[in-house]
């Protein structure tokens, strides 16, 4: 981790995917459309790694919120978490247990403004003691930067309140006139507003993953409506990602000893040069090669090339008369159903 992320252990990114299933599978994976299937795919992605930290899949019902523990593991850690986990619970645990996070602010959200912690010149509005919502659309300053007051339950169920502060943070959009707000922790004195919005663009790495994992390593070709094959699918697809990154850290690695510098495989020249996704393309594309290596390095024979030619040639159905033998010779007739 460099630059802005130099001080985290890691940046964790919570997201969710749904995967289309056929919809005879709906007695498992519900979906929240009639007549569907879908199965959830609930990850944390290590933006360090490019690998997912957790992995769960659920029906397309289950809420993303549902699938997030809280606990010692985010210490150190930066977590980004879209408004699918917008819970003042969650932020406060991932607070208690030392860790950091940014999160994107609900349109509708009405904190109250406990202190500004930027001035502006001239005749600027005071938003000291207002609400977000009253002051929000008269607003024409670049940044908010301000310190908020959040009321939750801190234990489940308990009816009990408790109180917090928080960072918020906005950056008005020109074109739109609008701004983008986000909910932090981090203080003011390492990190300006527009590096948090900065912060918060690393969030579309998990995006991309999503992408990679359908397009790349079958997660959207799940073509079977048993519910331990799919999961089957699924643990392939998640074992196959895992495998191309350790292929990338191996070409890398081989990429600096190529050029006499040892320290370059984890500098940002070696990854600029071999992107993950561009890695994980190649490993597609000669796959079949990959898995042949393997098996002279392990100590399999290779399999006899016109036997497995043969075999692969077969008709599977070879007592079925084939088109041309019907035109040739059999007789016409009209389908009655």
């Amino acid at each position: 981790m460099n630059g802005r992320l130099e001080r985290f252990r890691d940046v964790l990114i919570a997201d969710a995917t749904i995967v289309s299933l056929y919809h005879d599978a709906a007695d498992v994976y519900a979906a929240t459309g009639d007549n569907q299937s879908e199965l959830k795919l609930h990850l944390t992605e290590s933006l360090s790694t490019g690998l997912p930290t957790r992995f769960r899949t659920t029906d397309g019902k289950t809420h993303e919120r549902s699938q997030l523990p809280t606990g010692e593991w985010v210490a150190g850690a930066l977590i980004l978490l879209d408004l699918g986990f917008y819970d003042f619970w969650l932020f406060d645990r991932i607070d208690k247990n030392d860790g950091w996070f940014v999160s994107r602010v609900k349109d509708d959200a009405n904190f109250e403004i406990a202190e500004e912690l930027r001035t502006w010149r001239g005749n600027s509005i005071p938003l000291e003691g207002e609400s977000l919502q009253a002051v929000l659309d008269d607003l024409q300053r670049q940044e908010i930067d301000v310190r908020i007051t959040l009321s939750f339950e801190r234990k489940r169920g308990s009816g009990a309140s408790a109180t917090r502060t928080f960072r918020l943070v906005g950056l008005r959009n020109e074109k739109t006139e609008e701004y983008h707000l986000y909910l932090t922790n981090l203080g003011k004195d390492d990190y300006r507003a527009p590096d948090i919005a900065q912060l918060y663009r690393a969030r579309w790495e998990v995006e991309l993953l999503f992408k990679e994992l359908k397009s790349r390593f079958g997660l959207d070709e799940i073509n079977t409506t048993d519910a331990y094959i799919i999961e089957a699918l699924i643990i392939m697809s998640a074992i196959s990602l895992m495998m191309s990154r350790v292929i990338v850290d191996e070409l890398r690695s081989l990429e600096a000893r190529q050029r006499g510098d040892e320290a370059a495989a984890d500098a940002d020249s070696s990854a600029s040069r071999l992107p993950r996704r561009r890695c994980s393309l190649a490993v597609e594309r000669h796959a079949h090669l990959i898995q042949l290596y393997l098996m002279v390095e392990l100590g399999y024979e290779l399999p006899d090339l016109d036997k497995l030619l043969l075999w692969a040639s077969q008709n599977p159905n070879p007592h079925r008369e084939r088109l041309r033998s019907q035109v040739e010779s059999g007789e016409f007739a009209f389908d009655r159903h």
